[in-house]
């Protein structure tokens, strides 16, 4: 009687079964693209040679030679127009602007060159054009009927006419590349002279010249006028050079020239990538990157690297205005004194003059010091509760601003944990941990990537610790052994030893 009551239910199961609606599919939204436009860089000043052919434009550069196609303006052929003695003839130029990926990624360049403001244009054999100076001044200018020219450098402003010549003292100074400026001076007799500066086409007819600023002097003569350009800024921190970036899964070189040229090689195993382009940048603080090949492809790639000392530093890339992050920490780059596997991989004496100091640890516990130590340990997820530290400062890279270099009390008889912050504009970014380290620390005469060596005494001989682009050795063991005599500079780190006293890491 079971079975039968059994066997009337199983069609049921299977009528409820069949009928029963399936939940609704929820629906996937494709994530987002993060789209972005390329970075752009204002006021990048470029000098050479400007000329149209075929009603195409071309700017070849002073430096190297290299030929850009240019984005052309009405107002740009017209100045040229008015310069040039006949058509195609290659004028001289200063100009502000930028290098740029064509609006099109199927445009036949890989880059152009865009014109935002011409500074001077010139027949192509007057004066002495891609020879001459132009960041020796901050302002010059020159007028004719009567003759008159003028220089100013720093708080002087230096006149003169066939006459006389005159050097005033600057009392006001306003210099705005887009705007109406205006200069206020006096001389040792009282007499004033005043200048206003503005952007503007100004031809001087007599010399074939154009200059993109007219100057109005108001003086003991009455009013001059004239034309003028503003000198070029110098960077105090220049970006050419050779940087590594290394992790377990990929080695990243980069290499800017002093041309503006880039080259970008990737290698992760027997694989490697090279892809080139240009930099370009007007702050010490970023660098903007444009890779335009691989191999025989025109690619249309961007990295904005922020520098902190000699480091540079991105978390995305900008492939066809289309962004990409990076895993943490992001893509770093140190500074080196040469390629990977090159001569930086051998000692290189260091171009430093540095002073013989006995460098004792402190005696009050660095605040700054203790918050970049916590932040390490927080990072490692690490309680550093009976942890204690002393530092010395010093710097270690040439770049002006003092590494720390932290003993912990993790000490045997071979020695203690040694940590390396690097020094930045505001604190401190981990460097390097090296363990079983003796004080004291010697600096040695070599360098490797731009950092100095350090010397560590152990069973009575000496040890070079050196960097390897990225940071020191890991262990003080296997190190090489040398003649501490060759190698010391009068500068030693704890030069009393182990730290006779000891700082709390957490308060």
């Amino acid at each position: 009687m079971r079975l039968f009551h059994l066997l009337l239910s199983l069609p049921l199961f299977f009528i409820v079964a069949c009928s029963s609606t399936p939940p609704p599919v929820k629906e996937i939204k494709p994530t987002p693209l993060n789209k972005q436009d390329f970075a752009r860089i204002l006021d990048n000043n470029f000098r050479g040679f400007f000329s149209l052919q075929s009603n195409k434009a071309y700017f070849t550069r002073c430096e190297t030679e290299q030929t850009f196609p240019v984005h052309t303006k009405a107002a740009l052929r017209n100045i040229y127009e008015q310069i040039a003695t006949k058509q195609s003839e290659p004028v001289y130029i200063e100009f502000t602007g930028e290098i740029t990926f064509p609006n099109s990624k199927h445009h036949e360049s890989e880059v152009l060159m865009r014109i935002d403001r011409v500074h001077h244009m010139a027949p192509a054999k007057t004066s002495l054009q891609c020879a001459k100076p132009v960041d020796s001044f901050r302002f010059k200018a020159q007028g004719e009927l009567p003759y008159w020219r003028l220089n100013i450098d720093g708080q002087k402003l230096f006149f003169a006419t066939k006459a006389r010549n005159q050097v005033y003292q600057i009392e006001i100074a306003n210099f705005q590349t887009t705007q109406r400026n205006t200069v206020k001076s006096i001389n040792k007799q009282e007499e004033r002279l005043d200048l206003v500066i503005e952007p503007g086409h100004c031809y001087n007819i007599k010399n074939n010249q154009y200059w993109g600023y007219t100057a109005t002097l108001d003086s003991i003569w009455g009013k001059l006028h004239g034309c003028g350009e503003l000198g070029w800024p110098v960077l105090e921190q220049k970006f050419s050079g050779y940087y590594l970036s290394k992790t377990a899964a990929k080695i990243t070189n980069l290499t800017l020239n002093s041309d503006n040229s880039v080259e970008y090689s990737e290698q992760s195993g027997k694989k490697t990538i090279l892809k080139t382009g240009f930099w370009k940048s007007n702050s010490p603080e970023r660098v903007v990157i444009m890779l335009t090949r691989q191999a025989n492809k025109k690619i249309r790639e961007e990295l904005v690297l922020h520098r902190q000392g000699l480091t540079l530093s991105t978390q995305q890339i900008n492939k066809n205005n289309i962004i990409t992050h990076f895993d943490a920490p992001g893509l770093v780059f140190n500074k080196m004194n040469a390629k990977e596997g090159g001569e930086a991989a051998t000692d290189k004496n260091s171009a430093r003059t540095l002073t013989a100091q006995l460098i004792a640890p402190a005696q009050e516990v660095d605040i700054e010091v203790r918050k970049a130590l916590a932040q390490y340990f927080k990072i490692h997820r690490t309680d550093p509760k009976n942890t204690q530290f002393n530092s010395v400062k010093f710097d270690l890279n040439g770049d002006g601003i003092k590494e720390a270099i932290v003993l912990l009390n993790w000490c045997s008889t071979n020695g203690c944990e040694m940590l390396i912050f690097e020094g930045r504009n505001s604190g401190y970014r981990f460097l390097s941990r090296v363990s079983r380290v003796n004080a004291p620390i010697t600096l040695a005469q070599t360098q490797h990537y731009s950092w100095q060596s350090l010397l560590i005494e152990k069973n009575q001989e000496s040890y070079k610790l050196d960097f390897d682009g990225i940071s020191y050795p890991i262990h003080s063991r296997d190190l090489p052994m040398v003649n501490k005599q060759e190698y010391a500079t009068g500068v030693v780190l704890f030069n009393r030893g182990r730290p006779e006293k000891w700082f709390p890491i957490k308060q």
